[in-house]
């Protein structure tokens, strides 16, 4: 892409001065930092309620509230359009009391409350996580010093959840830059829908290059200025955690706690459930079929399994590398894993067809080229699995096979593997998650004639087929659901 961008068909400068560059990228920031910020306030607010005091029903509450990851934000931005346009569903539902049009969401506003409402759980399944492990001694103490409750989680308890605070405020952001179908369904102009419509007008047009480069640069420098903050390097989640003694709440707090649960659950779950529900039963009733949106199933499914194994099987050797065998090479090729993850996707997209085009032609929309396409963005989340377990292996234990006579192979099969291996399918399932979930790579790169759930909702929403939209959203929804609910479970029990 930066090739393609240092040989630009005109100057520079007349590209600055024709297109609506500032504009485009103002917007692109601004969303980033709207988005990011409700995140943290929605996502750390609901880790602190459930681990911290006793709340009836805590672990459905925090699985209902961890459910809306599993709705990609094209979905949720589809449910919402229609739910809430000028004469959309909600006008026909109110329309018996006097409700004829309502304003109606989208452009900056209907992006923010969407991608808000899909993404806050990336903060609520980290820092949940880390809050359990903080010794809550610290905040005993505070507590008994009479230090009023707000004052105590802004001064004692956030400053020492600075790292995941970091690190799931990025991976928000990163969310937010890449995301295509949601800004695009709601109207508002960013660098992704720039480079999607410029890319239906001409492939090879400089504007697509131009957009693409400026998204991929503004990714990295946010991604490296994470990693390179002093923040993220001096704030240290671990402590001596203990059993925690949850805080009861007075029944006033208890209900405002309980109504705050249940508007977040409404408008991130239940009105996109509910809507999807409302497509369904209308259009079975009046006979639609959805027999065609059964080779998106096949199509997603297949693409996933295929994408996860491979990247579990690429994964095994980088995580062995990088955690047991400390070198700079071993350093530098983590950092460079890492800084995959925070590509944009559809700029991935648009390189991987520069590079089929013009270098590789005999594999030119195949499939090939789309499980190589989503391998370069989602194997960091396979690695990431791999590490997490390689914390089992010890080095005294690599030492003492070596001293028995067993050759570096065996001492894999027979010692680190089943050591890691689940950490391996568990990063093989977060794979495989994002594969099916996937829209701009898959849009782009598809081979003729292959679909997937993803491309299928995108298509059928279109073209107004809502009924066929929502029977495979339901699909991907539930295919989804069950391992972010045994995810979610898992990390509330730990």
């Amino acid at each position: 892409m930066f090739w393609r961008f240092a040989n630009f068909s005109k100057n520079l400068s007349s590209f600055l001065s024709s297109w609506d560059v500032s504009t485009l990228l103002i917007n692109t920031v601004l969303l980033f930092f709207a988005v990011v910020f409700t995140s943290l306030l929605l996502g750390l607010s609901i880790s602190i309620l459930t681990v911290r005091y006793e709340i009836p029903g805590s672990k459905i509450l925090f699985s209902l509230t961890i459910l809306p990851l599993v709705i990609p934000s094209y979905i949720g931005a589809l449910t919402y359009v229609s739910a809430f346009s000028p004469k959309g569903l909600f006008v026909d539902l109110f329309s018996r009391y006097g409700v004829n049009e309502i304003i109606g969401i989208e452009g900056f506003v209907g992006s923010w409350i969407v991608l808000t409402l899909f993404t806050y759980p990336y903060v609520q399944l980290i820092c949940s996580s880390a809050l359990r492990n903080l010794d809550s001694t610290v905040e005993d103490a505070a507590r008994s010093l009479g230090v009023k409750k707000i004052k105590m989680y802004t001064r004692v308890v956030i400053p020492r959840l600075k790292k995941p605070i970091i690190y799931s405020s990025l991976l928000v952001g990163l969310y937010v830059i890449s995301d295509f179908g949601a800004v695009s369904l709601m109207k508002y102009g960013t660098m992704t829908k720039a480079i999607y419509s410029y890319y239906v007008i001409n492939i090879n047009g400089d504007p697509v290059i131009f957009y693409s480069t400026v998204l991929i640069l503004l990714a990295l420098v946010i991604s490296f200025a994470q990693r390179g903050s002093e923040l993220s390097r001096s704030a240290k989640v671990s402590g001596t955690p203990k059993e925690i003694v949850k805080i009861t709440l007075s029944p006033k707090n208890k209900f405002f706690v309980l109504a705050f649960f249940g508007l977040v659950i409404f408008f991130s779950l239940l009105i996109p459930v509910g809507v999807l529900s409302y497509w369904l039963i209308r259009g079975m009733a009046n006979g639609n079929s959805v027999s065609g949106a059964f080779a998106g199933v096949v199509g997603s499914l297949t693409a996933a399994t295929v994408t996860s194994v491979i990247a579990m099987v690429i994964a095994t050797p980088i995580v062995v590398m990088i955690s047991q065998y400390r070198s700079k090479f071993g350093d530098l090729f983590e950092r460079v894993t890492l800084t995959l993850y925070g590509l944009p996707h559809i700029a991935v997209g648009i390189s991987m067809l520069f590079i089929t085009i013009k270098i590789f032609p005999a594999i030119y929309q195949t499939f090939t080229t789309l499980i190589i396409s989503y391998l370069i963005v989602f194997l960091p989340q396979a690695v990431g699995g791999g590490q997490a377990s390689m914390e089992q292996v010890k080095l005294s234990y690599i030492e003492a096979s070596s001293g028995l006579g067993m050759s570096k192979i065996d001492t894999f099969f027979k010692i680190t593997f089943p050591l890691i291996y689940r950490g391996l399918f568990a990063g093989a399932a977060l794979v495989f998650l994002s594969t099916m979930k996937e829209l701009p790579q898959t849009l782009l790169l598809r081979p003729t004639g292959f679909s997937t759930m993803a491309v299928d909702i995108w298509s059928y929403a279109s073209e107004a087929l809502f009924t066929q939209a929502a029977f495979s959203a339901f699909i991907l929804l539930a295919i989804s659901a069950l391992p972010t609910y045994i995810l979610s479970t898992r990390n509330l029990n730990n």
